[in-house]
């Protein structure tokens, strides 16, 4: 787009990826209600991170989820009274935690994942792999470049 182009919200990145974020995370949010799992979308995107790296430091964690230590804290606590993950002191540094996904948050991710999956799978119907391959790698440069 450039400069001297009128900004419509329909041809505005930024709209149109916190647009769709919003809506798969209401869907999910319904899903995991009705499915009876007893978290949020926010609280899986910070379970995911253990699942792919269980024993982060709580403050790598708030990092790689883009969350502040206050909101990470009591994520975690939310977490942890529902033995879904278990805070333990680093053996480096005491004053850290280390969260790891205990045996029933590892269940509970089996089937949080599974209803993601579902929804995704839905959300990119007709849509040619190549295609969802540009937009991630689209959007992947994007944020790259914010973060530079």
């Amino acid at each position: 787009m450039k400069t001297t182009d009128t900004y419509t919200l329909n041809v505005s990145l930024g709209h149109l990826a916190s647009r769709f974020s919003r809506t798969v995370l209401r869907r999910f949010n319904l899903v995991l209600v009705e499915q009876g799992i007893p978290i949020t979308a926010e609280q899986y995107s910070l379970l995911v991170q253990l699942w792919e790296c269980n024993g982060l430091a709580q403050g790598a964690l708030a990092e790689k989820t883009a969350k502040d230590k206050t909101t990470m804290a009591r994520l975690a606590a939310g977490l942890e009274s529902r033995d879904l993950i278990v805070r333990l002191p680093s053996p480096d540094d005491a004053r850290e935690r280390l969260l790891y996904l205990t045996d029933n948050g590892k269940q509970l991710m089996d089937r949080a994942t599974k209803l993601a999956r579902g929804i995704l799978d839905e959300a990119q119907q007709g849509i040619p792999a190549a295609d969802l391959d540009t937009c991630r790698e689209v959007l992947r440069r994007a944020y790259a470049n914010l973060c530079k």
